[in-house]
């Protein structure tokens, strides 16, 4: 086994930090949302702040992650 090998970002994370459970959560909030308030204006705020939380920890984390682990 190879112990230079590099972990990926998601390696080190659980089941409900993975990037399809992220989505999922994201979606079903946004569809639970205009469901339950249908209220189009809750919901596209909510869809800004959900689509934040994708940029952060499904693009900028985990090339951050890999910028660091290559130094």
């Amino acid at each position: 086994m190879d112990t230079n090998a590099k972990k990926s970002f998601w390696d080190s994370k659980p089941f409900w930090c993975q990037p399809w459970s992220i989505i999922s959560f994201g979606v079903l909030v946004l569809t639970l949302s205009f469901k339950l308030l249908n209220n189009t204006i809750i919901t596209c705020i909510l869809g800004f702040f959900i689509l934040v939380w994708w940029i952060v920890f499904l693009l900028l984390a985990p090339n951050s992650y890999q910028v660091n682990n290559n130094k």
